[in-house]
């Protein structure tokens, strides 16, 4: 019932309203009841009085394999937001048909879910129902609270149409960027298919997400993909390594089908200094905490690492002396060695004279020099 003064169309009562399933009919509307008939009503027409309106039904067609099940999603009265079709046969679940519909913000609003219009209020509709004919819900909403500092927005990552990657969310009130959500969230490898970014799901394809876009709400956005070119000889694996959640240090690449292994993509990225902790290697971001990248792991698609850091330790009151007394050792046995060369050459060259002397001493330098090279380079080995 809406006001009369208000000239409401029929289409306005009819909003959301369910006609119950007929085995082997389908629904067509709604209309008045006459000895010859029902007349159907036209959705545009002003409703001028008390009116009781009927559901009309047709004959289905025999062959049901190509038979869709519509859910219309509304914000508001009439404002179409979606419809989204599945064949009757698969029997869907409502979840699947509501996967990846963006509820508008409504300021002061949280968005709680989508719901049957009737007149004692929106009934919620069960996430695990399976969609039976044709529906139209709407979204509904519950009072904000008036402190919405730990309010957050949750952004949904998924690989396919169920399969849930991973949740990242961030308090409203910071106004997070997409990219910021998406920062090291790693979407699958599929073979034959390069990834290309995350979209919201359309009936007319999925919609490229901005990643400058301020994510407003709760969303669930699916990974893109397009097809690899045939010849994929100069397909490249790309690793961005990151410090901080949006600080990039360096991105490197290598041919994918060289299958190159993460250590040589790591070699020589250096993460930077941070007071108070040590460098632990590189991870990807999750929930749960950083997960370190296995080194030995080959590089299977475009990763985005993370530098990850411990505490460092307090006490550094321990010192290694042993370095100085070994110096000192290492100094006093070269002192002693070439001391001893020369004393050798010395009583060489004094224990002869003449050509004699000079052949002696010679040989004498060449030997012992030989002799200390000799040693010099078994203690370097």
């Amino acid at each position: 019932s809406y006001y009369a003064k208000d000239h409401v169309k029929f289409s306005t009562y009819a909003a959301g309203i369910q006609a119950p399933a007929v085995e082997g009919k389908t629904f067509t509307g709604w209309g008045f009841a006459s000895n010859d008939g029902d007349v159907a009503v036209d959705p545009n027409t002003v409703v001028t009085g008390n009116w009781a309106v009927y559901p009309m039904y047709k004959n289905a067609e025999k062959k049901d394999d190509t038979t869709q099940n519509v859910v219309s999603f509304y914000a508001g009265t009439d404002k179409l937001i979606q419809t989204v079709g599945y064949y009757a046969k698969d029997h869907v679940k409502f979840s699947t048909y509501a996967a990846g519909i963006q509820a508008p913000a409504v300021e002061g609003k949280i968005f709680t879910g989508w719901g049957f219009a009737s007149n004692d209020g929106d009934v919620a509709v069960d996430p695990d129902a399976e969609v039976t004919g044709n529906w139209a819900v709407y979204a509904m909403y519950k009072d904000a609270p008036t402190e919405d500092d730990t309010t957050q927005n949750v952004v949904s990552f998924y690989a396919g149409t169920d399969k849930l990657i991973q949740t990242v969310g961030y308090y409203a009130k910071d106004h997070v960027k997409f990219s910021t959500y998406a920062a090291g969230i790693q979407a699958p490898a599929v073979e034959g298919k390069i990834f290309t970014g995350w979209g919201f799901a359309s009936n007319d394809g999925d919609v490229a997400v901005d990643p400058d876009a301020e994510v407003t709400g709760n969303w669930a956005v699916y990974a893109m993909y397009k097809d690899a070119p045939t010849e994929d000889d100069t397909t490249q694996n790309v690793v961005s390594f990151y410090a901080g959640t949006d600080k990039l240090i360096q991105t490197v690449g290598y041919y994918a089908k060289d299958k190159v292994k993460f250590s040589q993509y790591a070699l020589g990225i250096q993460a930077p200094a941070v007071e108070g902790k040590i460098f632990t290697g590189w991870g990807f971001a999750s929930n749960d905490g950083d997960v370190p990248v296995d080194p030995d792991m080959v590089v299977t698609g475009n990763w985005a690492v993370y530098a990850m850091y411990k505490d460092a330790p307090t006490d550094d009151s321990k010192k290694d002396d042993s370095k100085p007394a070994d110096t000192t050792k290492k100094n006093d046995t070269k002192g002693n060695t070439k001391k001893t060369v020369a004393q050798k050459i010395k009583k060489a060259v004094l224990g002869n004279t003449g050509a004699t002397v000079g052949g002696v001493a010679v040989f004498a330098v060449i030997a012992l020099l030989g002799f200390a090279g000799i040693t010099v380079l078994r203690k370097r080995a």
